[in-house]
């Protein structure tokens, strides 16, 4: 399962950069293309770095998952449904970042992705499937560190709506340091804890 999901994964992350062309224009023209290209490439950007960051995610994940059974392939299927179909998104925000809708539809694709992932984890705990290596606290930190990335494009869908797609998307910068930030208070947390 993880080397199809590893392909899909692979395809998404190449046609994110499909929509972004060499600008074929004169020299004198040049510069203004290529500040157009901009939003484009810093879309592109963007989605290859979270997308990267989901797929280090499913490693570390389905390399503690064991077995398989029917409702985990179903769920991994489904969020590989939104991976594969996230170029789309990317290139409407590329194209209309400043329309609230390109950041919500953007946003809403990461939080579906994010939280299936968070989804398939829970399931594959509850159901067995998880290496009895595994314990509890383990358990929990990769738990806790799958909440932060699609919460806050999650969060950021409300924040398009009342303030404006500029303001959504500048809520997307806290996503990387809010993961480290709730990883290590939610460490420091267990650390205090835990018998002496």
């Amino acid at each position: 399962m993880t080397f199809f999901s590893d392909a899909v994964f692979a395809i998404a992350m190449t046609l994110l950069i499909i929509e972004l062309h060499a600008p074929e224009v004169p020299d004198a023209a040049l510069p203004d293309a290529l500040r157009e290209l901009v939003p484009g490439y810093l879309t592109f950007v963007l989605s290859f770095v979270v997308v990267g960051f989901v797929w280090l995610s499913h490693h570390r994940k389905f390399a503690a998952i064991e077995r398989y059974d029917q409702g985990l392939l179903r769920m991994n299927l489904l969020m590989l449904l939104f991976v594969a179909s996230l170029p789309l998104p990317t290139a409407i925000l590329g194209l209309h970042g400043d329309d609230v809708l390109a950041v919500v539809l953007y946003a809403a694709t990461i939080s579906l992705i994010g939280f299936l992932m968070t989804g398939m984890w829970l399931y594959a705990w509850h159901r067995g499937l998880v290496a009895a290596s595994i314990d509890l606290a383990v358990f929990r930190l990769v738990l806790v560190q799958s909440f932060p990335i699609p919460g806050i494009f999650l969060l950021s869908i409300p924040v398009a709506l009342l303030a404006g797609a500029s303001a959504g998307e500048l809520s997307w910068i806290a996503a990387v340091p809010a993961s480290a930030v709730i990883t290590r208070v939610y460490r420091a947390r267990t650390e205090e804890t835990a018998p002496a």
